[in-house]
């Protein structure tokens, strides 16, 4: 080899050298870069127009570039019960695709997450006033929204919910009281279960007392389904005895968990469908139910429920409720 070629050969791996260095720094900056991008959030309260009280909410309104690893990584570090990311729309007729993610996974639907996703829409633009609808992407399919403006601000959301069914019932009452730790259920209905795009286990009560000192004993609970033959699912009680308020219904989700849900939409559902199919309500009010949930952990909600009927079936449910913000941030996964 010449001395020419030689100093051509030693110039040429020096460059190809200060190339892989460059091309090494440029990735990895990339790779930093990626790391260290913050994602937006709204936080809101949902089934109230209060703030601090209602369900708490974080919705992530430009989550571009995040996995599901990631999506579920923000989720637990946010310590709330939901949150939700949204995306552009992934099906014809939807305006958007919503994902939900509690703590531990993604799930296909939601009450509280799916009303609060719009009002954090609205809240940054995105829906713009004089809106009268819009369409979610869900785990579940489309689900419809119709909103409610006051004075150029969203006021009001109801959700439609999937046509109720209705599954299997407990007629044990007494084994099924006992495993909740009240003295009777209200022998309007067996409890049953009922499904709005969730599954849930709808039980009635006889008065608000009781409501309030229902407690799960997991070993009885657990036998009374497997007797009934049912699988083990969320327990939505409730009691249409009046109180002091306005309340059709006063309600709780009981739960195994340390955190007591505060205000359930998906859950609202199935028990206002229950309550019109056996007369809880008189038909002309089955159009206009207020549950009231929270209650005893302090953030009281309000979730109102539409039934409509067709004699004695229950048609079609929509959920409606208010949601209020309490602030915006950031995070960086």
């Amino acid at each position: 080899m010449s001395d020419m070629n030689r100093r051509e050969f030693g110039r040429a791996g020096l460059a190809g050298l200060a190339g892989i260095t460059l091309s090494r720094r440029t990735a990895g900056a990339a790779a930093q870069a990626a790391e260290s991008r913050t994602y937006k959030y709204v936080h809101l309260d949902v089934f109230t127009d209060r703030r601090l009280q209602g369900n708490q909410l974080f919705v992530f309104v430009q989550p571009a570039g995040l996995d599901a690893d990631a999506m579920q990584a923000l989720t637990r570090e946010s310590n709330l019960s939901e949150c939700t990311f949204v995306f552009p729309p992934e099906a014809a007729g939807t305006d958007h695709r919503v994902r939900i993610f509690t703590r531990t996974a993604e799930t296909p639907f939601a009450g509280h997450p799916t009303i609060g996703t719009a009002f954090a829409l609205a809240h940054t633009g995105v829906l713009k006033p004089g809106l009268l609808h819009t369409t979610f992407g869900l785990g579940v399919g489309p689900i419809n929204l119709d909103l409610d403006w006051k004075e150029g601000k969203l006021g009001f959301v109801w959700m439609t919910q999937l046509k109720p069914t209705f599954g299997k019932t407990i007629d044990d009452s007494r084994a099924l009281a006992a495993a909740i730790g009240v003295e009777a259920l209200d022998p309007r209905a067996p409890a049953q279960e009922v499904n709005c795009g969730s599954n849930f286990f709808i039980v009635p009560l006889p008065s608000r007392k009781a409501v309030d000192a229902a407690a799960i004993d997991r070993a009885k609970i657990d036998a009374v389904f497997s007797a009934a033959g049912i699988q083990r699912r969320g327990m939505y009680i409730f009691s249409t005895e009046r109180g002091q308020d306005d309340a059709t219904a006063y309600s709780r989700l009981l739960g195994t968990g340390a955190v007591e849900d505060p205000a359930t939409g998906s859950a609202a559902g199935p028990a206002g469908a229950f309550m019109a199919k056996y007369g809880f309500v008189p038909p002309d009010r089955a159009g206009a139910m207020v549950f009231l949930q929270g209650v005893l952990v302090r953030r009281p909600s309000r979730l109102h429920v539409r039934a409509t009927m067709s004699g004695a079936e229950v048609t079609g449910i929509k959920v409606g409720g208010a949601a209020v913000v309490v602030g915006d941030g950031t995070m960086t996964p």
